[in-house]
């Protein structure tokens, strides 16, 4: 499907993209962000349809190209994949990646965008969408009501944390013996690294926690233990396995993305240059993220479908920090997951160490409010590495 412009330069035409773009799609994707003194660069080497091969089960990559200059010049994804949404499984879309090229903004580009959004989001009509506090381009463009965007409904606040540290262990476990929550205790548990043989609990216990948890993307491990493309990067020996008298109740995985997504530090201001040596020989009595060399990447694990019962705060804790050790023993000792504010597991992050990155997650739509189908007593629950 086309879309010509008829306001602007009438060499802008909208399309799906092609495997021929996934050199452009990458460029897009990688254009520099400064932050702190850092210029980084989000990637997804070697191949961008790769990378979101974990994002979706059906894909759908957008671009704007100008014909003339033979150039493509924005581009967002819309694609959906299942999920547990109110305890059933149904396709729930996601939109990300929406960029446009600097020297084309201010040109109604995204208008476009617009307007090809409204032409496909159906079945489902809308889209959970992510927007990070420090994306002030999308929170630009998607929060302000720009004309021809769909409506922005905000669902709530959530934090990434890129944890290096686990803190205080001895406030930790007072502040869990004070919450009074129930199923706080992790006596009698048991883990294991999970085999063939778990697979179908694996799945099932994926079912029981969409019983407490909203948008848990609906696995089927049994893809994992076949190679599926959906789970790149991950093995089934990546997972750890938590049982209470051989029932499941908490599981984690360990992921490297490092082969398909990376974050590349492309320059470090003067000062931080200076001192990034010694920055980096005082992580450890600061318990900071190391920084890369210039042109490194920064290193990091990102927890899949970290979940137990969500006022199991003991057994979240346990996890976490069986996780950073797992992870330190791979070289790295940094793991990334995310929690919505509402989720009791989240009150444990204060005690933390690590790199927070708080955002809005919402839904976009223009056929209205989606957010009264929603059942409020879940929590809404995301998944680090597929955001």
């Amino acid at each position: 499907m086309q879309t010509h412009s008829s306001s602007i330069e009438n060499t802008l035409i909208t399309r799906e993209a092609t495997l021929a773009d996934d050199q452009a799609l990458r460029q897009l994707i990688a254009v520099p962000m400064t932050t702190k003194g850092v210029q980084i660069s989000f990637q997804r080497e070697p191949s961008y349809f790769k990378a979101s091969d974990i994002l979706y089960r059906h894909k759908l990559h957008v671009v704007i190209e100008d014909t003339e200059n033979q150039k493509n010049v924005a581009c967002y994804s819309n694609g959906y994949r299942p999920c547990h949404v109110n305890r059933k499984v149904q396709n729930l879309r996601y939109a990300s990646d929406l960029r446009v090229d600097h020297q084309y903004r201010g040109k109604s580009l995204v208008r476009m965008l617009g307007q090809h959004v409204k032409n496909s989001m159906h079945a489902p009509d809308f889209s959970q969408m992510i927007i990070f506090d420090d994306n002030h381009a999308a929170r630009a463009a998607i929060q302000t009501g720009k004309s021809g965007m769909p409506d922005y409904y905000d669902e709530g606040l959530i934090e990434t944390l890129t944890l290096t540290h686990l803190g205080n262990n001895r406030k930790i476990k007072a502040f869990i013996e004070h919450t009074a929550h129930k199923a706080t205790s992790i006596n009698g548990i048991k883990s294991c690294v999970a085999g063939p043989e778990h697979l179908a609990a694996m799945n099932a216990f994926i079912a029981e926690m969409s019983q407490h948890y909203n948008f848990i993307p609906a696995y089927d491990f049994e893809e994992l233990h076949q190679g599926h493309h959906y789970f790149s990067g991950l093995q089934l020996s990546d997972f750890r396995l938590y049982f209470e008298h051989d029932q499941l109740v908490g599981m984690y995985g360990l992921w490297n993305q490092h082969g398909i997504k990376q974050t590349k530090i492309l320059h470090y201001s003067p000062a931080i240059a200076v001192f990034r040596p010694l920055y980096n020989l005082l992580t450890g009595i600061t318990k900071s993220m190391p920084l890369p060399k210039t042109g490194q990447s920064l290193k990091y694990h990102v927890l899949h479908s970290l979940l137990c019962h969500p006022d199991n705060l003991a057994l979240h804790h346990q996890m976490l920090e069986d996780a950073y050790k797992q992870s330190k023993q791979q070289g790295v000792g940094v793991v990334s997951f995310t929690l919505s504010h509402k989720d009791p597991r989240y009150q444990l992050n204060r005690f933390y160490t690590g790199e927070r990155l708080t955002g809005m997650h919402g839904f976009i739509s223009f056929q209205g409010d989606p957010r009264p189908n929603f059942d409020n007593s879940l929590i809404p629950y995301l998944e680090v590495g597929r955001i």
